[in-house]
């Protein structure tokens, strides 16, 4: 896929999310990885949706750095806790950051790049499905701590 796909499927959902009267965040593109980035935020809270210029039709959601690991003992626990909530939580995928200290999660999903469509109460749910898996892994790390 072409930079100017990428970065016309950003602009799609840089207009979805203006549309319903969410800040429509700011698009740029990462060379390194080939992808276009739209970092926004929804009631707050900081996301990032990449359009990969080598996968037409892949979009992924990113809710980044939403728990720091402080400690060795904070990673072990994590990696409990991220295994329990990628069993109970629909469609998301929590993982822990390249450099482990941070957690993040990621909706992904397929559209057709040539002509994106999708209902801006779908891509909310996701957004909402990302909120769902971060207050689940705190509620999970809050009970670690607490045995």
């Amino acid at each position: 896929m072409s930079r100017e796909i990428a970065e016309s499927l950003t602009e799609y959902f840089q207009n979805l999310l203006d549309s319903e009267g969410f800040n429509k965040g700011k698009i740029s593109w990462d060379d390194s990885a080939s992808t276009s980035d739209l970092i926004f935020k929804v009631e707050g809270r900081g996301y990032l949706l990449v359009a990969d210029a080598d996968d037409p039709d892949f979009v992924r959601v990113l809710f980044p750095n939403f728990w720091s690991l402080d400690s060795d003992n904070e990673f072990a626990a994590a990696l409990q806790a991220i295994s329990i909530v990628n069993g109970r939580c629909k469609g998301v995928k929590v993982y822990a950051n390249s450099k482990n200290d941070n957690i993040i999660a990621t909706v992904e999903f397929l559209i057709d790049s040539a002509n994106p469509q999708i209902k801006s109460g779908m891509f909310i749910r996701y957004i909402r499905m990302l909120n769902n898996a971060a207050e689940e892994f705190a509620k999970v790390m809050r009970e670690f701590a607490d045995q």
